[in-house]
């Protein structure tokens, strides 16, 4: 008796904490504000094409990642290495002003020394100096001929130095580019008893397959279908990841040692003195604005954006009087999941509504009930590369977008779609991402005062297969498809890969804090 009077009084305080935040989020909602800012209407760009003009833009986008191809037969000591390649300053000087641009040209050869003829080698660049913990991406130009030009924009005053890693060669492109539709995930079935794990996947993977449509959005997911089993026994998507095979050929392109291999140079230094004049006519962080090519850079270890006026939150207090009164919903994976952690560190208020549910899943949620907002993040549905977990727990992004209420002022959306993505099919990854843009427009019509952000992908991919060239293919797209909006883009891509730290899927909090830092600033750009 008195442990069943204890389950009543345990259910009921989880009933009432659930009224209280359904009371909190109530509230927020409806907080208006006369003096913001608002957006250009979006109701131009319709969400509704017909299947035609939606094929056209799928054909269109493609375009816009369409890679050199390599010669066949190619063999490994034919490949590009790491250790013959090298590069050279255009056009030196002794010195250099801030705002300068500097060129260098890069030489591909084989793992004999010979120069290549043909391109489609994937070189990161950045312009850095670890004593000013400074750091900017360069942008690479392929010649197709063998050659390659980097172009770097000087933006601090000091010392800085080049650094060019040649992540895959173009015969390692060839590879990855050729398995990326080889990959599947599991589902776990339950029946009568009895249990099966089958293969699933974004698009059918045998003749006899399960259906699961999503009413709401529409997207598909398939799975085998066990025998005697009924597709509604599907209970659960496991974290396993089936990758496709490599041959011991394959394997010599992908190995360690020719992989994200930094270039060796004879150029020294560089040396960039100040602007005798100069002012900072970057106008205050809105949605919007054009992203410039670098998009920022960091010095001293603060990320100075080029689009806007960011602003740094350095106490806990800056980021309540921010966030008070907002609702804040992050949508998207454990790289954005990173943002709810850190913010749930940095703000002692912000205090983890239910703090038995699990990180890696969500959905979680903080409240700051002493100044009136919240952050919530939950992860997007499938696919993903994570622990096993009961269908019920993914919901998709387009869905959590429409089910947003309008003429709300106070809300703040954060979408990012990337990592989990890299493995799969373009057109499906294109499918997700541009019915996720079409909601945003929905989201937009009914409430353009709600800001939304898209996160871009992070560099850090240091799998075999699953590598960093399939994250800029869908970067490169993401930003396509949300181009024209009156949305925020923060540059995570460019934000890790200039960075003094080792490059890192999931990057140490000095990176976490500059990316929070710059979404406040749109938030709360004054």
């Amino acid at each position: 008796m008195t442990r069943s009077k204890n389950f009543h009084r345990v259910l009921c305080l989880c009933l009432l904490f659930i009224l209280i935040i359904t009371g909190i989020i109530f509230q927020l909602h409806m907080i208006r504000s006369r003096s913001r800012w608002h957006p250009p209407p979006v109701s131009y760009l319709s969400s509704k094409t017909s299947s035609h003009e939606h094929q056209e833009e799928i054909q269109r986008l493609i375009k816009l990642i369409q890679w050199p191809e390599v010669p066949s037969g190619v063999d490994f000591m034919s490949s590009t290495s790491p250790n013959t390649t090298f590069y050279v300053l255009s056009h030196p000087q002794e010195v250099y002003l801030v705002g300068d641009r500097i060129t260098v040209v890069l030489f591909a050869r084989d793992h004999y020394g010979r120069p290549k003829t043909y391109g489609g080698d994937y070189f990161l660049a950045k312009l850095h100096s670890p004593q000013l913990k400074a750091g900017v991406t360069g942008s690479v130009i392929d010649h197709r001929n063998g050659s390659y030009s980097v172009t770097f924009l000087l933006l601090w005053p000091g010392d800085a130095e080049v650094h060019i890693s040649l992540m895959h060669s173009s015969e390692a492109v060839s590879i990855i580019s050729r398995k990326r539709e080889k990959f599947y995930l599991n589902g776990h079935f339950t029946h009568n008893g009895n249990s099966a794990t089958v293969e699933c996947n974004v698009q059918p993977p045998g003749p006899d397959v399960c259906t699961y449509r999503d009413l709401q959005s529409g997207e598909e997911w398939f799975c085998n279908q066990p025998k005697e089993f009924p597709c509604s026994a599907y209970q659960e998507h496991l974290t396993s990841v089936n990758h496709p095979t490599l041959s011991a050929t394959e394997q010599q392109f992908l190995q360690r040692s020719v992989t994200d291999q930094t270039i060796s140079s004879t150029m020294r230094k560089i040396t960039i003195l100040p602007q005798t004049s100069g002012t900072d006519d970057r106008s205050v962080c809105r949605p919007g604005h054009r992203i410039p090519e670098p998009s920022g850079y960091y010095y001293q270890d603060v990320w100075q954006s080029r689009v806007c006026r960011n602003r740094r939150f350095t106490s806990p207090s800056d980021v309540t009087s921010c966030l008070k009164g907002k609702v804040v919903y992050l949508f998207g994976d454990s790289t954005l999941r990173q943002w709810w952690l850190y913010l749930e560190k940095f703000v002692p208020s912000l205090q983890k509504a239910a703090p038995n549910v699990s990180y890696a899943l969500g959905s979680l949620l903080a409240t700051d009930v002493e100044h009136g907002y919240l952050v919530q993040w939950r992860i997007h549905q499938k696919p993903l590369s994570m622990i096993r977990t009961s269908e019920p727990k993914l919901p998709y992004i387009t869905n959590l977008l429409d089910n947003i209420g309008g003429a709300d002022d106070g809300v703040v959306i954060v979408i990012n779609c990337n990592a989990h993505f890299v493995s799969f099919p373009v057109k499906f990854y294109l499918q997700r991402i541009i019915n996720i843009r079409n909601a945003v427009v929905r989201l937009l019509e009914r409430s353009p005062q709600t800001k939304v952000i898209i996160k871009s992908g992070n560099t850090g991919f240091l799998y075999e297969i699953a590598s960093d060239w399939l994250s800029f293919q869908l970067d490169t797209l993401m930003r396509a498809v949300f181009s024209g909006l009156p949305v925020i883009l923060i540059d995570a891509w460019q934000m890790t890969s200039c960075h003094y730290l080792p490059k890192d899927l999931h990057p140490q909090e000095i990176i976490i804090k500059n990316m929070v830092d710059s979404m406040l600033s749109y938030i709360c750009p004054e």
